[in-house]
């Protein structure tokens, strides 16, 4: 099982990055849910977790869904990092655990060496982690409700940004729908979209990359590549780092950022005529 929902806590211990995406997807709502001023998400249990893995929990965080809690977050050292370059210090509560040495004492070298951002070395079962915070029970709102049973944890299943082009929808021409104004622009071949020409879909919006992502004619179907940009192109909420098929219905988000937590704009990708 790659998740445990208990109480006001939420643990993963996911062992693939996809499991640890879906486990955060599928319980953290569940755990913003329950009658808890205060809930806990502990994430030591998974091995490594990558920047892009990361952005599942920064996009549930940024996205506000939070912001009614008193969020804490215990960490491995190697995600500090990410959780400093994306200020989420001033969204959450968070605890770096550090792993104890077989001897029951914190290994400086180690330390050290994680904070340089070096692979966190998982503490097995039998060894006790090290933390300066106690855990929480449940608050006065709720002192005799029953532990939550967690759901079943579903099969580790691959994500949208990793599926193969045959994967993708085919027609001869595909759209792309601007969700605040309604508006659909025919693609044909390559279309490109940032803050200023020769971009041919413009957003004069700071956050957005003076040429942001590009949607292009791959065959049968349609691509969209991020174009190096500085706040990132999101697909159904992962990042896209490399060129990935798009499918009729998919969410594209522009620039998540602390001032736009939702994105500076959001598409929708059909090929469904109007």
């Amino acid at each position: 099982m790659s998740a445990t929902l208990r109480w006001n806590r939420l643990v993963i211990a996911a062992e693939s990055e996809e499991e640890f995406i879906s486990a955060v997807f599928d319980y953290f709502p569940q755990l913003l849910q329950l009658p808890y001023d205060r809930v806990e998400m502990d994430i030591t249990g998974t091995l490594e977790i990558s920047e892009d893995a990361f952005r599942s929990i920064a996009i549930k965080l940024i996205g506000g869904e939070a912001a009614e809690k008193k969020v804490l977050i215990r960490i491995p050292p190697s995600v500090d990092r990410y959780f400093r370059h994306a200020n989420l210090y001033r969204m959450v509560e968070v605890d770096v655990v550090q792993p104890l040495a077989g001897n029951g004492r914190v290994d400086a070298a180690k330390v050290k060496a994680n904070i340089k951002g070096s692979k966190y070395e998982a503490v097995k079962a039998a060894k006790p982690i090290q933390s300066d915070r106690t855990e929480m029970a449940p608050t006065a709102l709720s002192p005799e409700a029953p532990a939550l049973s967690p759901e079943p944890a579903k099969q580790s299943k691959p994500t949208r940004a990793q599926r193969p082009v045959d994967k993708a929808s085919k027609a001869e021409v595909g759209y792309l729908v601007d969700v605040e104004s309604g508006t659909r622009h025919e693609i044909r071949k390559t279309m490109m979209i940032g803050r200023e020409p020769p971009s041919d879909l413009v957003f004069q919006i700071p956050t957005i990359s003076k040429r942001h992502f590009q949607i292009r004619k791959d065959g049968d179907a349609f691509m969209i590549e991020d174009m190096r940009s500085t706040n990132g192109t999101y697909l159904n909420g992962l990042p896209v780092h490399e060129p990935v098929p798009l499918r009729d219905g998919d969410e594209i988000v522009v620039a998540i950022t602390l001032k736009h937590p939702k994105g500076a704009r959001i598409f929708q990708f059909t090929t469904k005529p109007e």
